[in-house]
C-alpha cells in the first residue's frame, strides 16, 4: 500500500524484508538484539573496572577481623596457610591501652 504521491520508507523496508530468504530473516532477528546485548555488557563491565580502579580493590582477601559480644578481636585468614606465618596475631589498640590478642583461625 503506498501513499498517494510520496515514497514511503517503511512500506519498502517491509516490502524487502518479505522477500528476503529465511535464514536472512532469521539473521536480522538475531543480530540486533545480540548486537544490543553485547553493547550492554561492555558497558557494564566497564563500569564495574572503573569502580574497582577508584577504590583500589584488587587482589585478594586475607584476613577478616570480626569482634564478638566479650569485646574481643578475631582473626580469620583466608586461603592457604603457609609455614612461616604466625598463628597467633597480636592487635594493639590504637590509644596505648592493654592489647587484646586474637586467633588465627583457618576457614
Amino acid at each position: 500500500m503506498r501513499s498517494h504521491g510520496g515514497y514511503n520508507f517503511w512500506q519498502d523496508f517491509f516490502d524487502t524484508y518479505q522477500s528476503l530468504s529465511n535464514g536472512t530473516k532469521a539473521l536480522w532477528l538475531i543480530v540486533p538484539p545480540a548486537f544490543v546485548l553485547g553493547l550492554v555488557a561492555i558497558i557494564l563491565r566497564y563500569r564495574v573496572a572503573m569502580k574497582e580502579a577508584e577504590h583500589g580493590l584488587r587482589g585478594d582477601l586475607v584476613y577478616t577481623i570480626h569482634r564478638d559480644a566479650d569485646d574481643q578481636l578475631h582473626v580469620y585468614r583466608h586461603g592457604a596457610a603457609l609455614d612461616h606465618e604466625a598463628t597467633l596475631v597480636l592487635l594493639d589498640p590504637p590509644n596505648g591501652g592493654e592489647a587484646k590478642h586474637g586467633a588465627v583461625t583457618h576457614p
